[in-house]
């Protein structure tokens, strides 16, 4: 791949047309609804203020059974005026999120794509800031600012640029995806998949920034003791990123340390990780390992960045 920093990503003269991408997982159509509400909103004042040319909105559905049907479809183009197209897709199995995202961006056709959680809310000029960030030379990929909780990673106070970039919110140019054929879906079902993703838009020579002026209301919530309330399957596809992402990125020593520790935790999440890790060899489907230099992949006390604020 090309090591060297792109002088441009797109053409950034003119408005541009956005795609926003959600999977979604047994979500109710109301919480569609509120989101799509946002992103109209969104997209009403990025196309007043001349950076937005059209916004498309395309949801995939790994649910059992399809959540929303036509006559909802229909009501919503109706009442959302300034998204140029709502579509839907019923892929009738659970793909998670990377596969997912690859399936919808085969029908993609538009300058920029926005990967967006189906639980985030757009504030008003999301569209405007994060479009504009991606007219700057080198720029590839550009995340939100989430609220209330915010990401601990760092970033460069006057660049932007960072080590990855949530897909709870980032947007990046089409041809980027297309360059890097979008997420490995191969490896990450539920998380980790940005985090690949990022690392390689930067392996082949674009910028990943953190734009602090756009920012999206992401539905996270926390304990009374302060803590993440995290699901099992996120405890499961949290951990399995873990040892995929050091494994593929080069750092096989960190992986053998992770699967030490995973193993010695009997009848744990973290063992049935480690054991389907281990099939995941046996069986051949390890990922081909990038970056044996260690020039994009961070591993940072157990983070794949370094954190602003100490952990707790």
């Amino acid at each position: 791949m090309n090591s060297q920093p792109s002088e441009t990503t797109h053409d950034a003269q003119g408005p541009a047309s956005i795609r926003v991408q959600s999977v979604v997982y047994r979500l109710a159509p109301e919480a569609m609804e509120r989101t799509l509400t946002y992103l109209d909103n969104a997209a009403r004042l990025g196309m007043g203020d001349g950076s937005v040319r059209e916004v498309m909105v395309s949801y995939g559905d790994c649910s059992p059974e399809p959540t929303i049907n036509e006559a909802m479809l229909k009501a919503w183009r109706e009442r959302f005026r300034h998204l140029r197209t709502i579509d839907y897709t019923f892929f009738d199995a659970n793909l998670g999120s990377a596969a997912g995202h690859n399936r919808l961006l085969e029908k993609a056709d538009s300058d920029l794509v926005m990967i967006l959680n189906p639980d985030v809310l757009a504030s008003p000029t999301l569209f405007i800031e994060l479009s504009h960030a991606l007219r700057r030379p080198g720029v590839g990929l550009v995340e939100a600012k989430q609220i209330p909780i915010e990401h601990p990673k760092d970033f460069d106070p006057e660049t932007g640029e960072t080590s990855w970039a949530s897909t709870a919110c980032a947007m990046g140019p089409l041809e980027v995806f297309r360059q890097i054929n979008g997420f490995d879906a191969d490896s990450f079902f539920l998380y980790g998949d940005d985090v690949d993703f990022s690392w390689r838009v930067r392996l082949a020579g674009h910028k990943v920034v953190h734009q602090s002026s756009a920012f999206v209301f992401h539905d996270k919530r926390l304990s009374h003791e302060g803590r993440w309330m995290s699901s099992a399957a996120e405890q499961f596809y949290s951990a399995e990123a873990t040892l995929l992402l050091t494994y593929k990125w080069s750092r096989s020593d960190l992986t053998a340390k992770y699967l030490k520790i995973f193993s010695s935790l009997k009848e744990s999440v973290h063992e049935k990780v480690a054991i389907a890790f281990e099939k995941r060899r046996e069986a051949g489907r390890l990922p081909v390992q990038l970056d044996p230099d260690h020039k994009v992949g961070q591993f940072i006390n157990g983070a794949y960045a370094q954190h602003r604020f100490p952990a707790r």
